[in-house]
């Protein structure tokens, strides 16, 4: 067994001497930021809250950057850091959207690329769900799915901007539209990917059974 900085590794399995650090607690944030998305809504009157959201929305994107980041630089990687990330930023842009569906319009041309984002993430989570441990390597984060991230995050900047200017507003809600659209596309293809490669993995598991 080795001590490493902030890394206790032994077995060849690595867990977090002190998880809760500076990374952590960026990715924890955003579970912050997704809760006061809504609330600012229910506080503030528009435009206020138009600004207020878009605000939090970026911080909370920005920090998506700034603990992988750090935690490759300050050598703080930790197992809970590595579990949290993910679901942080699912949980971000799921009740990002949510809200675009609430108090934005059009809403006819964001609800099916919103429902085809939800049924992927939770497909997908409950995916990793069912691999386990395994998961760490079967189900490694594409290139395809950072695509979709950054297009969801894109798409819903673009929307939320629509609410905050006034001379560019169509503008602005109709290339986040596009870019949602986009963004639901490249769901659909990272999640059929990653089923296949779960289903092949679930298949070689039950013939060593």
């Amino acid at each position: 067994m080795k001590l490493q900085p902030g890394i206790l590794v032994g077995e060849g399995k690595e867990m977090g001497v002190n998880s809760l650090n500076l990374p952590t607690w960026f990715t924890i944030s955003r579970f912050g930021a997704a809760l006061v998305l809504p609330i600012i809504f229910l506080v503030f009157d528009r435009p206020t809250a138009d600004y207020l959201v878009l605000i939090v929305f970026v911080i909370g994107a920005l920090t998506d950057y700034a603990d992988g980041q750090l935690a490759r630089r300050m050598h703080l990687e930790s197992r809970l850091g590595a579990v949290l990330d993910p679901v942080a930023d699912k949980v971000l842009v799921i009740i990002a959207l949510a809200v675009l569906l609430a108090y934005f319009e059009p809403r006819a041309w964001m609800l099916l690329p919103v429902v085809a984002i939800i049924m992927r993430e939770l497909l997908v989570a409950g995916l990793r769900e069912c691999l386990g441990p395994t998961n760490d390597t079967a189900l490694k984060v594409t290139r395809m799915a950072k695509y979709k991230a950054a297009c969801q995050m894109i798409a819903i900047i673009l929307i939320l901007l629509s609410g905050v200017v006034v001379a560019s507003r169509e503008i602005f809600m109709w290339g986040g539209i596009v870019a949602l659209w986009v963004a639901g596309t490249l769901t659909v293809i990272s999640g059929i990917d990653y089923a296949q490669k779960a289903i092949l993995l679930l298949g070689k598991e039950n013939e060593t059974d």
